[in-house]
């Protein structure tokens, strides 16, 4: 009996660990495998070429002397099926990430850069931004929907780097600029 129940303890401890290994091939494991095209996936729109922008956004990037960490502004209104090119401005001394995503993506991407604060991002949906530089995201948002856009570098989020995107029919100005 206690080899009965030694032989299954090993056999548990080496059958989870597959598990583990398949868990990580998920849509949350693997941030930067375009999940805005994944069926059944949060529509957030897709990314532009930018050949037709009708309105451009400027966030700028602002840390405090308190130890807070913004962008400004940190709610924006869009039209359906306008496409933005946000322009973002980085004046401080960090550096900074714009990730544009569905609450549910940002969650599960918080917890991916927890585990690999190191990791650069190489996605369609975000940009870095070094310290006294610019960069632009050029985004086509097709779905009504709410979304959040993100500094998800270790601890930035947490001291107040987010903001939310409200895409609708009735809510976003009409006018191009």
């Amino acid at each position: 009996m206690i080899n009965f129940l030694r032989i299954s303890t090993i056999a548990v401890a080496l059958f989870f660990p597959a598990f583990s290994v398949d868990a990580s091939s998920g849509r949350g494991q693997q941030p930067h495998a375009r999940t805005f095209e994944v069926p059944g996936h949060d529509p957030i729109g897709k990314p532009s070429d930018g050949s037709s922008i009708d309105r451009m956004i400027e966030v700028f990037i602002r840390e405090t002397e308190s130890g807070y960490m913004l962008f400004e502004p940190d709610a924006i209104q869009i039209e359906r099926g306008s496409v933005v090119r946000f322009a973002i401005s980085n004046a401080g001394a960090l550096d900074h990430e714009f990730f544009l995503g569905s609450f549910d993506e940002v969650a599960e991407h918080q917890q991916w850069m927890r585990e690999h604060p190191d990791m650069q991002h190489d996605s369609a949906n975000s940009v870095s931004i070094p310290s006294g530089q610019n960069a632009e995201l050029t985004w086509e948002f097709s779905d009504m929907t709410n979304l959040e856009f993100v500094c998800l570098i270790p601890g930035h989020r947490e001291a107040g780097m987010w903001g939310v995107i409200i895409v609708h029919d009735h809510l976003a100005p009409k006018s191009k600029g």
